[in-house]
């Protein structure tokens, strides 16, 4: 019965609108919505590609195909591919984080507009200058502390208390990070949450540019030593930039890893670029979406791309065929993403430089 009424439902989703349910091409009876929305155009589009592919690179060994190394983890061997390309992050100095810090009395409980403006009118325009205020002094030492400590972990989260978490000041935080600091996470799946993880992709800015990492799984029973070696890659001082990593990225890396039974933290400073670009600029582009953003801000077209819905199918077509095919835009995909990551999460910075 559950397959008839997903059928019917797909159907009828199909005529009302222009998108086309992708069938995953392992649903069952038991799991009738093993699929994803996708937009009518990119989905014949991506199907077309798929073919193409698979014509293409039949008979082609996967290494031959997407270059890389084997490299041994603490739970097996899995496969790496390593990239290069120019470019920096841009943040703002941490004097400046400081000054647009503490200048924001606001963050104090029980400050508001009015009242901060009548501290400032008395000549407290800071909140080094509330100190040793009878009222707000506590809570001034507390920030002063996590200022000069440099704490964005902290200070993210104070922030996040008073104002949203995609407030400006809270992506200015990052400024009292190095560039080597941040590590650039985005994955690619089968699908939701207690799905395999296929792709994982970090980068991170080493000597003049941005080093891509990414650990793709020639098995599923690679997983394992893919997400080691994702691990192997945040000790340190780090902090994470992602794009929607709060809500899928992260927590998704530690329902795998709990799976597994491997133990480790993934705590620290988060900075999602997706909260601080639908603030910024939400007015002005027709979604957030992360193409739609690359396009309207980097004025970057992709060409051959698969959509993040038909992931799961193109994947799965490789695992059927042993074809490598389908492998090369998944890779090229997550790559595209992370790149793009960078350059938003500089743009954000230019657009809020105090």
């Amino acid at each position: 019965m559950g397959r008839h009424i997903g059928r019917r439902l797909r159907e009828s989703l199909e005529r009302a609108s222009d998108v086309v349910v992708a069938e995953r091409e392992t649903a069952t009876a038991a799991r009738p919505f093993g699929a994803s929305w996708v937009d009518v155009r990119e989905f014949h589009e991506a199907q077309r590609l798929k073919q193409d592919l698979l014509r293409r690179y039949r008979g082609k060994r996967l290494e031959d195909v997407l270059p890389g190394e084997e490299v041994r983890t603490a739970r097996g061997v899995c496969y790496r591919l390593v990239s290069s390309e120019g470019g920096r992050l841009r943040t703002v100095d941490p004097d400046t984080v400081r000054r647009s810090i503490l200048a924001d009395l606001k963050l104090l409980y029980g400050v508001g507009e009015v009242t901060e403006a009548a501290l400032k009118r008395k000549g407290l325009a800071s909140i080094a200058d509330l100190a040793e205020h009878p009222r707000f002094g506590l809570q001034a030492r507390e920030i002063l502390r996590m200022v000069e400590a440099g704490d964005t972990a902290e200070l993210t989260n104070w922030i996040g208390r008073w104002f949203q978490k995609s407030h400006p000041l809270a992506l200015l935080a990052s400024g009292f990070h190095s560039e080597e600091d941040f590590v650039l996470i985005d994955i690619e799946t089968l699908g939701m949450f207690q799905r395999p993880i296929i792709l994982l992709g970090l980068a991170r800015v080493r000597g003049d540019g941005i080093r891509v990492e990414q650990f793709l799984l020639r098995r599923i029973d690679e997983e394992p030593a893919a997400l080691a070696g994702l691990l192997d890659h945040l000790g340190g001082r780090r902090a994470f930039v992602t794009f929607n990593g709060r809500t899928f990225d992260v927590p998704y890396i530690r329902e795998r890893l709990a799976y597994y039974g491997i133990r480790a933290s993934l705590e620290g400073p988060h900075f999602d670029v997706l909260h601080f670009s639908r603030r910024a600029w939400r007015d002005c582009v027709p979604d957030c979406k992360l193409t739609t953003l690359e396009r309207c801000f980097l004025g970057i077209e992709r060409e051959g791309d698969v959509p993040s819905a038909m992931v799961p199918e193109f994947y799965e077509s490789y695992m059927r065929t042993g074809n490598p095919g389908p492998l090369v835009p998944i890779v090229e995909h997550n790559r595209r993403d992370l790149l793009t990551l960078a350059s938003l999460f500089s743009k954000l910075h230019e657009e809020w430089q105090p």
